[in-house]
């Protein structure tokens, strides 16, 4: 394991303020001597996935509110919440990677985000965009949606960024990624349906896999802030020195959980 400079630092909200990440201002250069971050995300916690309960309220006709039921309700009187995905060997999806404040390095990839109104959930549930990129926004369902993405300000505060009725199935909006940060996603019309989106500058943020792995190449030499963030997890934080050549393995262990909104946490 390669030199971790600083203790994990802990975060007790359940979206946290991405610091200055939004505002360092970055420098497309050349990366001739880069360094590695590669490493796997683990839990100490035994925690089972959740199922989201649902209720439907009744629509102007029968026939609505069963079409809205079939399309919702996918386990039982819900849905699974597809947010605690852990390996039998406690290795966890789905974790934002994040180097923060780096000033330079590679360009950000030119690649558009998906994100489509399925089965009344939002996928992808974690994503990354990029600045200048678009977003494509798809509803799949008969029934209408409003998806609403908000920047995560911190405090409890979140200022939205778009607001985006989509009544029609297969309607798609197109819109530019103009904002950087963390955005939450939310439906206006089914409160369950939620998703995070992190749009950056650069290219040096990931998501871990089902196995909990996850490598950022490329990286300029030096010392960084390195995000861990999942949504029912309390966060980490870590300082992580990066050489050139070489593969840095921090050691990344979520030990508590937050309870998410749609859950009932704050």
């Amino acid at each position: 394991m390669k030199k971790i400079m600083l203790i994990t630092v802990m975060c007790f909200i359940l979206v946290p303020v991405f610091s200055n990440a939004a505002r360092v201002k970055y420098e497309v250069v050349d990366v001739t001597n880069g360094g590695s971050l590669k490493g796997k995300v683990t839990t100490t916690v035994e925690k089972k996935d959740p199922v989201i309960p649902i209720t439907i309220k009744p629509k102007e006709s029968p026939e609505e509110t069963a079409l809205e039921k079939k399309t919702c309700i996918v386990h039982g009187q819900g849905q699974q919440a597809e947010m605690y995905i852990i390996s039998p060997a406690k290795e966890v999806k789905n974790v934002l990677v994040i180097l923060e404040d780096i000033k330079k390095g590679k360009a950000a990839p030119k690649k558009d985000l998906k994100l489509d109104n399925i089965m009344c959930r939002f996928e992808p549930l974690v994503g990354i965009s990029y600045l200048k990129s678009n977003y494509v926004i798809k509803n799949s369902d008969p029934l209408l949606h409003n998806t609403n993405m908000g920047k995560v300000l911190g405090g409890g505060k979140r200022r939205t960024v778009y607001n985006l009725a989509l009544p029609h199935k297969d309607q798609v909006i197109t819109k530019k990624n103009r904002v950087s940060g963390l955005i939450q996603v939310k439906c206006d019309a089914h409160p369950w349906m939620r998703a995070y989106i992190y749009s950056s500058r650069h290219p040096y943020v990931t998501i871990s896999d089902a196995e909990g792995n996850f490598e950022i190449k490329d990286i300029p030499p030096g010392t960084y802030k390195v995000r861990f963030w999942h949504e029912g997890f309390e966060e980490v934080v870590k300082e992580i020195e990066v050489k050139g050549g070489v593969v840095s393995d921090p050691e990344v262990v979520f030990t508590k959980t937050v309870e998410p909104a749609f859950m009932g946490g704050s």
